[in-house]
């Protein structure tokens, strides 16, 4: 929150809201395990699954258009395709295998984000794709001295794991990219490789942005607590807009590394900068440039 003292409530760790489309990598990624390609091409026109009729977020249908770009420009009726092409539980899997862990129905609106997420487990499910595929766990806390400095506790394993097959995470990674460059996420452009989705719930009560370089990601979540709906807030708007200007102050001095499997190895882990090993680690550099600290 904004201040401490007047609520403790941690909004990335403890709220739960519906990511909307920031969840379709989920869907699409199980897409291309079950056999598409971002060069596939898929109907988008109206649809309806029982007394469902998911709508495009601005009304419009655009026909045969290819996975990529139905996934840049956040198609809604081809992620609910997708989900129901390959199966609602193979998507629910593919999300647990990312490391979402909050209740997932299989729902066909599951496809349009109809789940309660934190923004600490989605934004760690970018993880795979921005590291060449291997599983993270979040954690905020690295170690633990008591007074006289001895060590308490120190954070300790490295993951589940290889997830996502090299294949797919390149794949992935050339889809989300091309949000940022020609699709709903344009506002998040910065001066490296980069990807991400926007996400918008019903009504703009929840807008989303969560992205990634090769060496960091980050997710903005912005709504009202009591889940007003706001004022023409989407994804693509104010989310890409403070994520955009975080990441520019995160990488000062690092230098721009391409994605894994555009022109990067897969799953080879960032170099890290003299200032960032010497002085306490990334995250105490991190925190040092955007306070305005000197070293």
């Amino acid at each position: 929150s904004r201040d401490y003292a007047k609520s403790q409530f941690n909004r990335a760790t403890q709220a739960r809201r519906q990511p909307g489309s920031a969840f379709k990598p989920v869907v699409y990624l199980a897409g291309l395990e079950a056999g598409l390609t971002p060069d596939s091409v898929i109907a988008d026109m109206p649809l309806a699954i029982g007394d469902w009729r998911p709508r495009n977020f601005d009304g419009k249908y655009h026909g045969k258009v290819t996975v990529a770009y139905a996934l840049a420009r956040s198609l809604n009726t081809v992620a609910v395709r997708i989900t129901e092409r390959v199966g609602r539980e193979r998507v629910v899997t593919t999300a647990r295998r990312l490391g979402i862990t909050s209740d997932l129905r299989p729902m066909p609106s599951l496809a349009l984000g109809a789940a309660d997420l934190t923004l600490l487990e989605l934004s760690a499910a970018y993880g795979p794709f921005a590291n060449g595929g291997r599983g993270v766990w979040p954690y905020g806390i690295e170690e633990i001295r008591d007074g006289a400095g001895e060590v308490l506790y120190r954070r300790r394993g490295s993951g589940p794991g290889r997830v996502v097959g090299g294949r797919h995470v390149a794949a992935m990674n050339r889809m989300l990219a091309g949000v940022i460059t020609d699709g709903t996420g344009r506002k998040a452009r910065i001066d490296r490789p980069a990807a991400g989705k926007t996400g918008t719930s019903q009504n703009n009560r929840d807008a989303w942005f969560i992205g990634y370089s090769a060496d960091l990601i980050a997710g903005v979540w912005v709504g009202n607590d009591d889940a007003r709906p706001m004022k023409g807030i989407t994804g693509g708007s104010l989310p890409a807009t403070l994520w955009r200007q975080f990441m520019t102050a995160a990488h000062t001095g690092l230098p721009p590394r391409p994605l894994p499997g555009l022109g990067g190895a897969l799953g080879a882990p960032p170099e890290p900068t003299p200032d960032a090993s010497e002085k306490g680690g990334f995250w105490q550099h991190l925190i040092a440039k955007l306070s305005g600290e000197r070293r």
